[in-house]
Order: structure tokens, then C-alpha cells, then sequence
């Protein structure tokens, strides 16, 4: 087999992939600062910057006021989870092309396992990488870092690595753009790759992990692969196996199972402005819903269990809050609460109605609030359940699925439940409305 000679797990990773759906969608915005999340007059973190705006110092998660003052001149989009979705479907289906076996590990990032194929590519994984950024970039008009290696720890690391000397390399020549890496370890050369890098490249390493393995003495790969496995075991428990086995660059030779189940799949949004508004509240619950059930029935799935967060604005009262801390701390606390169904479902009416129900337990009444979301867990592949009465069950089915089909070619806009209706007919439905 091809894995005995050759690196053979491929991890694909689209480079700043929200910013590049962007730009591929406006040309124009090519070379400029981009940076997805929200207007910099609106609440609301950094979704993605792209690498020009990186350069200014702007960076995922950062709040956008800030993103705002180092870049002023960059170009604030809120972003569209809808063309996201479409340009990750489209990325797997391209990558299929190449091999049966791929595994999307998220919207930007997909494993592929090459074991069998590269004799079309003279067993030159190189060849089969740029043929497969080629074919990304020609379709989509974004591009791709790609590590290669003989198991998936490697080739994850791998691909991180490429993006940083990538990076390097347009550096020198006074260059900007993304990485477009790629980077690919021989068979045999998985641990002299590994030794030198921080033990934080490790995938499964987080902080902690990392100021333990530091408190140890341990901050190269290199030194942990040195470790003792069992010291590792009695600090770690079967974590240390994994950490052992990782350093010294063995790991699963495959892609691991192709599950296309998500874990859960949620929605939120800042408010523009703060509210106190139920009926504008309960509608954005709905729309949030829609984009949350729309998902399970495109992958034939269903939930069995609802959950909610919300966020008060300034000065609201917090359980256990300590007085000496900073007030504007508050608005940044987290109330959540959670329900599990009688039936699974797939339905925007009962995951919004839950959770609406949900939040009106969480919420005092008069307050206002900055944030809500809503989101859905205990997924599993869908079933038909017998209905009580089946015309009506099956009615609402088909009309949700209809409903599906006339988005999906006409777009969200083309079609509209009345609870949804009432958002769009206020101006802050494009302002208020934005996804995190």
C-alpha cells in the first residue's frame, strides 16, 4: 500500500476562509484589509480577518471597536453563514474529486486520505497538493495550505507549519496575501519535524496543558517525545499516552471515521442596541431557529435537546458578582439554560418555541438585553416518528422542506414565515441581526 512509502493523510485548510469568501464574491476587495464580523459602529467580536488586516494587528474574537482603531481604513463586512456553508460544500466536493475518502473536520478543514490513489500522481504527494490547490483556487478563487504526513497529528501540524513559513517567505519579498502553504514530511521524518516546535503545535495541547508541561521543564516537542511515557500517564492519565505517541510523531494513519453529525449546532447575536422589546426578541429566536433547523434537515438530522444564552446589557444584577470587580464586566456574564424534548426534531417552530420559553425563564422582565442565542444538541441521524395527527405532522414537514428547496435557489430572502416578516419590515433587521 502507498501509506508504507509514502505520506499519504492530506489536512486541507482553507486559508482566512471567511475573509476569502469574501473576497471572491468582490474581486475588489482584494489586497485590502478585510475584516468579517460586523460594522465597526455595531457590538461584536472579529469572525475573520484576512491576512492584510492581520498585518495591522487585527485578530479573531477581538472586539470590533478595537479591530476598528488599528484599522480604520480596512473594510468591515458582517459576513453571510449561508455563502459560507456553500463554498465548504463546494471545497469537500472538490476534494472528492481526488479521493474517495475525505473527512470535513469543520466549514474550512478536511482530511483526505491519498492510500491507493497517488500511483495517478507518481507517488509525488506534492504533485496531488498542487493539483488540489489548483482545482480549489480555479473553482472557488480562494486558496489553500496543505500539510502532508504519514498520520493525521502530523499532517495537522503540518499544515499549520506551512502557513507560518509561507508567511515568512512573503515577508522577505515584501509581499502580502495569504500563505498558500504546503508542506509535506517523509515517511520516517515525522519526529525529526516535530522536536524543534513548541509543544502548544500539538493538537489537544490548550493552555493548560501547555503551562503544565512548561512547569515540567517540557517546552519542545522534541523534549516531550523524550518523556517517560508512564511519568506522562500518572500526570496525564491516557492523555499522556496520546501526548507520548504524538511527540514522537506516531498517530492514526487515516482519516478516522467520516461522520457527518455534528455535535451541535448553534446561532447567537449582538444586538445594535440593547432591548427589552419580547416580540422583536421572540422573532429573532425564530430566525435564529430557521437557520439552526434548516442545517439538521440538510443533513437528515434531528435534536433532542434545546439551549439558550443571553447576556444582560450594563448594570443588570449577576447572581454571585463581585462588587469589587470592573461594572462593565456584566454585560460580558453568560446566563444559559437548557431543555431536552419529548420528540427529536428538525423544526424551527418547536426549537424556537423552546428556547424563547426557555429565555423568558432566564429573563427579568424589563431589563434589557445585548445578546441571545439559541442553539441545539443530542443530534443523531433522523427518523420518521409517527405523528398524532399525520395529515398535520406531514403537512408542516412538506411545507419546510418547500420551503428549504425555494431558499436554497432563490435565497433566504425569497420566503418569509410572518414572525420573521415583522423583522424585515424594521430597519434594524439588516443592522440588529448579525450572526456569530
Amino acid at each position: 500500500m502507498d501509506n508504507d512509502r509514502y505520506p499519504t493523510i492530506f489536512h486541507i485548510d482553507i486559508d482566512a476562509f471567511f475573509a476569502s469568501v469574501e473576497e471572491a464574491l468582490c474581486p475588489a476587495l482584494k489586497g485590502k484589509p478585510v475584516v468579517v464580523g460586523g460594522l465597526p459602529d455595531q457590538r461584536g467580536v472579529v469572525s475573520c480577518p484576512n491576512y492584510e488586516a492581520r498585518s495591522l494587528g487585527v485578530r479573531t474574537a477581538m472586539p470590533l471597536a478595537k479591530a476598528y482603531s488599528l484599522a480604520p481604513n480596512a473594510v468591515f463586512v458582517k459576513g453571510s453563514y449561508h455563502a459560507y456553508e456553500s463554498y465548504s460544500r463546494r471545497f469537500i466536493e472538490i476534494l472528492r474529486n481526488f479521493s474517495p475518502v475525505v473527512r470535513a473536520v469543520s466549514l474550512d478543514e478536511a482530511f483526505l486520505d491519498a492510500n491507493g490513489c497517488l500511483h495517478f500522481w507518481d507517488h509525488e504527494p506534492r504533485l496531488l497538493a498542487a493539483a488540489i490547490k489548483r482545482a480549489v483556487f480555479e473553482e472557488l478563487s480562494i486558496t489553500v495550505s496543505i500539510g502532508v504526513a504519514s498520520n493525521r497529528v502530523c499532517a495537522k501540524v503540518a499544515s499549520d507549519r506551512s502557513k507560518v513559513v509561507a508567511r515568512e517567505e512573503l515577508e522577505k519579498r515584501k509581499e502580502k496575501g495569504p500563505p498558500d502553504g504546503l508542506l509535506v514530511i517523509p515517511v520516517g521524518g515525522e519526529r525529526e519535524f516535530l522536536a524543534p516546535l513548541p509543544v502548544s503545535v500539538i493538537p489537544g495541547i490548550g493552555k493548560r496543558t501547555a503551562e503544565t508541561l512548561e512547569a515540567l521543564g517540557i517546552h519542545t516537542v522534541g523534549s516531550l517525545a523524550e518523556t517517560d511515557e508512564i511519568s506522562l500517564a500518572k500526570i496525564f492519565g491516557v492523555t499522556g499516552t496520546y501526548l507520548h505517541d504524538a511527540a514522537n510523531g506516531a498517530g492514526k494513519r487515516d482519516v478516522g471515521e467520516i461522520d457527518r453529525e455534528a455535535k451541535s449546532i448553534s446561532r447567537s447575536t449582538t444586538f445594535a442596541s440593547d432591548t427589552n422589546d419580547p416580540e422583536f426578541i421572540s422573532s429573532v429566536f425564530f430566525y435564529l431557529s430557521e437557520k439552526i433547523a434548516r442545517e439538521l434537515r440538510a443533513g437528515g438530522l434531528v435534536a433532542s435537546s434545546v439551549n439558550v444564552r443571553m447576556r444582560y446589557s450594563d448594570g443588570a444584577p449577576l447572581l454571585g458578582y463581585r462588587k469589587e470587580r470592573n461594572p462593565a464586566d456584566r454585560r460580558f456574564v453568560t446566563y444559559q439554560k437548557s431543555r431536552t424534548l419529548d420528540v427529536e426534531t428538525d423544526s424551527e417552530f418547536e426549537i424556537s418555541s423552546t428556547g424563547y420559553t426557555l429565555f423568558r425563564g432566564l429573563w427579568l422582565d424589563g431589563m434589557k438585553v445585548r445578546l441571545v442565542g439559541i442553539g441545539v444538541t443530542n443530534i443523531r441521524k433522523g427518523c420518521s416518528q409517527p405523528h398524532l395527527f399525520p395529515h398535520i405532522g406531514e403537512r408542516r414537514e412538506d411545507l419546510l422542506h418547500g420551503v428549504d428547496a425555494i431558499r436554497e435557489k432563490f435565497g433566504y430572502e425569497s420566503v418569509y414565515f410572518g414572525i420573521t416578516e415583522r423583522l424585515k419590515g424594521e430597519s434594524r433587521f439588516y443592522r440588529d441581526i448579525h450572526e456569530q
